[in-house]
């Protein structure tokens, strides 16, 4: 949590961290305000996993989903392609509706959206009684075609409303867009965890009187509660897109545009690619193995995190991950009854982490029993030493996933680590990938929180077209922004409101799309955007508009990034011996609160604070920007002098 006064421009953020409450996250969230300060909060800009957390435990609502005559297998049938394409023993992972929970309805739309089975009264009649004796806690109804005309779903989705008390999900308001297994998938997923999203954000409201709260979209932007309890799937990856927001910004602020957000935390490594300042988005994103289609950040995340497990599997070569130990009993160092070794008992064997200081909750590292845990392993597993190179193969191959995978090179590019662990591994990773720097903010621990208070209110609308992209769409681009600024000032958007378009094109005969910035002409837009993904453009092909997106965006709470942060009072260094790279080395423990801007630092070092710790290799150097991030420079590019 980061506190800052916006009235103040002066003021000094403060950041604050509690233990996450399981059983109702709001209560944690209430104590940390508590704890922040005693004068409440006029603005609460709020990042959650309560969706995500419910589809990945499968802790979902009963729903029942209600689709056209002949379709009632799309979420089983799904796509031809297989997740894994080599292995003979993969599974899908199973729907969230049961196979008897699916109502049919006679109708049908054709693509022009006009209707070819009409849906009759006595039809809509039938499907009410039939979803009614399910007993569902939420619905999903996705018609074919209903993007192209939404009459039948709406026509149902008003007479379930008027039978049942419970959330209901249409897929024309929720996703007007083709590919029918997308928008089922979204549009279940937005219905299961709908009861318990809203059940959380209104109990969240009654704890937080007298605030304006927001909540963090997948997007990298934010919405109000209202939108967020009504459709809760664009919240699945509302974390980690906080953290890529406040990276881009951190990123920028220092001078590079293109850089790779890179946040290990306890359990998973998120990387996602930023060029020219933005985060990358994506419309096609997974959850758990279920496909969703609202606009996302392009998170590629890996099982790799600070209580990731080390074991030893059939063949006999180490691994890490992506069993974690959580944080209860977490890593066998935190003395909280964890005997398996993990990524942090491993650091705590190898002196990366300080025995003697004090982490949050008033907890104290146990050396002796994470060189106990890692002791269990093999002789040949290279003890804590070959527990870090195995993670860091791990996440390095994340990281090659955004860049050298997609033609990208990483010389071009800047790394920038935060979370609790990643400031740990962020210089080692970026000189195996022979990245340009490495930037560490003040307080990476909660750069997420910060993110927040940097994402604009953000409000999408798209429409599915089909039309060849030179075709004049004024009308249509005109009407999709104002209903997108419109709904977005109705969530209470102040202030200045820009409209951005995009558009989702291909060319004609592909099967996928690239979402580019339409502009002037859209035409040659694509071209430059397929060459630069795929190597080739082809101009004599014809372009095709499939998905016409209009982006409003609202001002944030924050305009840019701190330049002051309250980090406690300096301390003097000190020196202790550590183990870098299999060597012993002396090394220089510095408290990140003693840095100023214009500071260097060389090392061998550790850079301490109370929410993370960041490990500078002998022969680097860092030093402290304006806005106090630490700056590694690796590679010194063009234009650097």
């Amino acid at each position: 949590m980061v506190v800052v006064e916006v009235a103040d421009p002066s003021a000094v953020p403060r950041a604050v961290k509690t233990p996450t409450t399981r059983a109702d996250q709001g209560e944690g969230v209430e104590r940390g305000l508590a704890s922040a300060t005693e004068e409440g909060v006029a603005t609460l800009a709020h990042g959650t996993t309560t969706a995500t957390n419910a589809v990945l435990e499968r802790d979902v609502a009963r729903t029942v989903l209600v689709t056209t005559e002949g379709f009632a297998d799309v979420l089983r049938i799904g796509r031809q392609n297989r997740p894994s394409l080599y292995d003979l023993s993969v599974t899908r992972p199973a729907p969230l509706v049961d196979r008897d929970d699916v109502v049919t309805v006679r109708e049908r739309m054709g693509p022009d959206g006009r209707a070819v089975i009409p849906l009759e009264d006595d039809e809509v009649q039938r499907v009410v009684e039939a979803v009614a004796e399910r007993e569902p806690e939420a619905v999903a109804v996705v018609l074919l075609f209903s993007y192209a005309g939404d009459e039948h779903e709406r026509r149902l989705c008003a007479e379930l409303d008027r039978a049942l008390d419970v959330p209901i999900t249409r897929s024309s308001a929720l996703l007007p867009e083709f590919r029918e297994y997308e928008r089922a998938s979204t549009c279940v997923l937005n219905a299961a965890v709908a009861p318990r999203m809203e059940r959380y954000l209104n109990g969240l409201a009654d704890r937080i009187e007298d605030a304006t709260i927001t909540v963090m979209l997948s997007s990298g932007g934010t919405a109000g509660l209202r939108q967020a309890a009504a459709a809760p799937v664009q919240t699945l990856l509302s974390g980690p897109a906080a953290g890529v927001v406040a990276a881009a910004a951190v990123a920028s602020d220092t001078g590079f545009g293109d850089a790779v957000a890179f946040d290990m935390g306890g359990t998973s490594t998120d990387v996602c690619l930023i060029r020219d300042g933005l985060p990358e988005l994506t419309d096609t994103s997974q959850l758990g193995g279920l496909p969703f289609g609202t606009a996302s950040v392009a998170i590629h995340t890996v099982g790799a995190g600070g209580g990731s497990i080390a074991w030893i599997d059939a063949g006999g070569a180490l691994r890490v991950g992506p069993r974690s130990a959580g944080a209860d009993p977490g890593p066998a160092c935190y003395g909280k009854g964890g005997s398996e070794p993990t990524v942090t008992d491993a650091h705590c064997v190898l002196g990366h982490l300080d025995a003697d200081r004090e982490l949050g909750g008033g907890l104290r590292l146990d050396v002796e029993a994470a060189q106990k845990a890692i002791g269990a392993l093999p002789d040949d597993a290279e003890g804590a030493g070959g527990i870090v190179t195995v993670v860091r193969a791990a996440m390095a191959r994340a990281l090659r996933r955004v860049s050298t995978e997609r033609g990208i090179d990483p010389s071009s590019l800047a790394l920038v680590a935060y979370g609790g662990a990643g400031p740990l591994h962020a210089v080692a990773l970026a000189r195996e990938l022979g990245m340009r720097a490495v930037l560490i903010p003040p307080a990476p621990g909660v750069l997420s929180a910060l993110g927040l208070l940097l994402a604009p209110p953000r409000h999408e609308r798209s429409r599915t077209l089909m039309v060849p992209a030179a075709e004049e769409q004024d009308a249509m681009w005109s009407g999709l922004g104002e209903r997108a600024e419109r709904e977005l000032r109705e969530q209470g958007g102040q202030g200045e409101v820009t409209v951005r378009r995009v558009a989702a094109c291909r060319y004609a005969g592909q099967s996928h799309e690239l979402r580019v910035s339409a502009g002037s002409d859209l035409v040659e837009a694509f071209h430059k955007a397929h060459a630069e993904a795929y190597g080739y453009r082809m101009d004599d092909q014809q372009v095709q508009l499939v998905t016409a997106h209009a982006v409003a965006e609202g001002e944030p709470v924050l305009d840019g990034l701190p330049k002051r942060w309250d980090q406690g009072e300096g301390q003097e260094a000190q020196t202790r011996s550590l183990v870098i790279a299999g060597d012993e080395v002396e090394a220089r423990i510095v408290h990140r609160s003693s840095l100023e801007p214009g500071d260097e630092l060389a090392g061998p070092a550790l850079v301490v604070q109370s929410d993370t710790t960041t490990l500078l290799p002998p022969g680097e150097r860092a030093q402290v920007d304006e806005h106090r991030n630490l700056v590694i420079t690796l590679y010194e590019g063009p234009g650097d002098g």
